[in-house]
């Protein structure tokens, strides 16, 4: 973490449902008549594609825009269309963008895809909202695609800019009826997310669970602990007490404050930044629980550039310095603290906070240090990756994974999630696979679904950042073969609870919910629900016919059916909603038919744990 990227806010995608009645009435369009058909779209030449109004019928709209890509590209914005706004916008307006969508990959076999965003027009690109969406995943009809955010800045007309990234591979894709609606202080963010959620019900899903087709075995769930990182000289502040206090915390990523160890080449300092992350550690040790140690900052000498700035190489003649500062910390978290550090990493070294490494670059450190950290008599082993986000994180690690000279110093894959609700499931289940191919466990080492939340005001405590945690931890693990969840942070940024460590939010309680139904020593089992818009994972384990299911709805009431679960196995369901939080809602058993149904109020967490007198097998 500790980049400066975009604010996600609600997407919500009525997949091969009824277009419903509009969501509220009033509010200004901040974009020109039609304005979708009357601008170019940008970089067809990269993908090989085109872009063509063509003409619909039985929508709302008479043209729409095609646009088919037939070439693969790295990055999504390498087709675009921008649309400037034509009407001003103030910091704070509550805004609700909306479109329909329709379209295949070129396989024929899974629909096509886009991104949504609102953004300034020029650098830094700030963002309002940014998400991803795609069509129905059956047949040819249209999806209705709502997105409700807050302005982050002011805007007169042509400074922000609507922009729809087409590049996800070879596709064609139609779009059309866009239009953004300025309400701007006449409603609230969450009155215009559960209006929306509700002009969009779920209707009934069916889930069919097997719970005999078992992934991973999960660790568990833990947390980020950085605060020295960030200054701090004390090791523990009143949000992590509470965390470490009433969570079962399976694993813990540590800053290492690398710039206040060792200031000055050759000088290092047990004391204010890097004693507190000792003493940290220390307590982790003492807990035991398993960490992670991982560099964000480095010092001016040998890193340079300016303090905090993303995306600066280390030169290879530093490579020795560096090594011997790491190795140092290590060897004094050992020999005076009693800690063993796990794994060792760079913070988001794709992106650059701060140090930034190729694959190559990567590989080239990890060949020097491992011998070093061998002498010292060091079991630490590199993370392979730790990279900023999931979608990018099979080309980046392959080649490490691939490089044979380094694999005895690697320990397992990690990434980060904060692109879990936008990046494509095929991108996410490339980790699992490299995961399975090399017989590396994978661990989602920075856990969350919004790198830009912070810029929000007082964000922490709403609903949506709950249901959509819950979102990105189920996709997260049911795609990538993830066994470790560590959330972003138990500590006092992106916080679970008060400052004061005495009032815990509503994301906090699902996390408690979620972390009941998916213990550790669990196996994540196969699940599948009719269509793609309820989220659906579950376990079977740790105990002897220990099961649940975890649904989690981001749309307006509905229920679940669910089928292939122990006949008659005792259960429990609980429930999390914008008005109550881990709620016991049901007390009972599963029927002779291994079928159940769940009522799933809007925008809900629902787990189902049981217990079956027979072992699942």
């Amino acid at each position: 973490m500790n980049r400066i990227l975009f604010v996600c806010l609600l997407f919500l995608s009525a997949a091969a449902r009824p277009v419903q009645a509009e969501v509220f009435h009033g509010g200004q369009p901040v974009l020109a008549e039609d304005a979708l058909l009357k601008h170019p779209v940008w970089g067809l030449e990269r993908t090989n594609g085109s872009a063509r109004a063509v003409a619909v019928q039985g929508q709302p709209f008479a043209r729409a825009l095609r646009v088919t890509v037939r070439a693969a590209v790295p990055e999504t914005n390498a087709t675009q269309l921008t649309v400037p706004v034509a009407a001003p916008v103030t910091r704070g307006d509550v805004l609700l963008a909306s479109f329909r969508m329709r379209g295949r990959a070129s396989d024929g076999k899974h629909p096509a895809q886009l991104m949504f965003l609102f953004e300034r027009a020029t650098d830094p690109w700030t963002k309002s909202a940014s998400k991803g969406a795609a069509a129905p995943e059956k047949g040819a009809g249209w999806t209705r695609v709502l997105v409700p955010f807050m302005a982050a800045e002011n805007y007169r007309p042509g400074e922000a800019m609507v922009s729809l990234r087409f590049a996800f591979g070879s596709q064609t894709v139609e779009v059309g009826g866009l239009s953004v609606i300025n309400y701007g202080k006449t409603k609230t963010l969450e009155e215009l997310v559960h209006r929306a959620a509700e002009s969009e019900p779920l209707g009934t899903v069916r889930v069919a669970v097997n719970l005999r087709d078992t992934r991973q075995t999960l660790i568990g769930f833990g947390g980020n602990f950085c605060q020295p990182r960030y200054g701090d000289t004390e090791p523990m502040d009143a949000v992590g007490r509470y965390s470490l206090n009433t969570l079962r915390v399976a694993h813990a990523r540590v800053g290492i404050p690398l710039n206040w160890w060792t200031p000055e080449k050759g000088v290092y300092r047990d004391e204010a930044q890097a004693r507190a992350a000792f003493l940290l550690m220390q307590e982790m040790a003492r807990r035991k629980i398993p960490i992670v140690g991982s560099v964000w900052e480095g010092p001016a000498w040998m890193l340079g550039g300016q303090r905090e700035e993303a995306g600066r190489t280390l030169p290879p003649e530093r490579y020795a310095d560096c090594i011997e500062a790491v190795a140092r910390f290590l060897v004094t978290a050992r020999d005076k603290y009693g800690v063993a550090v796990e794994c060792f990493s760079f913070n988001e070294p794709d992106y650059g906070v701060n140090f930034k490494f190729t694959p190559q670059q990567m590989a080239a450190f990890i060949c020097q240090a491992g011998p070093r950290f061998r002498a010292l008599g060091l079991k630490t082993r590199f993370l392979i990756g730790d990279t900023a986000s999931g979608g990018p994180t099979a080309d980046y690690i392959q080649p490490l994974l691939e490089d044979r000279t380094i694999a005895p110093y690697l320990g397992p894959i990690a990434f980060h999630c904060w692109d879990a609700l936008d990046a494509p499931d095929a991108s996410y289940a490339r980790i699992a696979k490299l995961g399975r191919k090399y017989k590396k466990p994978v661990w989602c080492t920075e856990a969350g679904h919004d790198a830009g939340l912070w810029q929000q005001p007082d964000p922490w405590e709403s609903w949506e950042n709950a249901l959509r945690t819950a979102l990105a931890y189920a996709k997260t693990l049911r795609l990538t073969g993830s066994v470790l969840m560590d959330y972003w942070t138990y500590q006092n940024n992106y916080p679970l609870v008060s400052a004061d460590g005495k009032r815990p939010f509503r994301v906090f309680h699902v996390i408690l919910q979620m972390e009941a139904a998916l213990p550790a020593r669990a196996k994540i089992a196969s699940a599948a629900s009719s269509g793609g818009a309820l989220s659906v994972l579950a376990a079977t384990g740790p105990k002897r016919g220990q099961f649940s299911v975890l649904l989690v709805n981001p749309f307006g009431p509905g229920k679940a059916v669910l089928t292939g679960l122990p006949p008659g196995a005792a259960i429990t369901m609980a429930q999390s909603d914008s008005t109550t939080q881990n709620r016991t809602t049901f007390a009972g058993k599963i029927g002779r038919d291994g079928r159940l149904t769940v009522a799933l109020p809007s925008r809900s967490v629902v787990t189902v744990a049981g217990r079956s007198s027979e072992t699942i097998k």
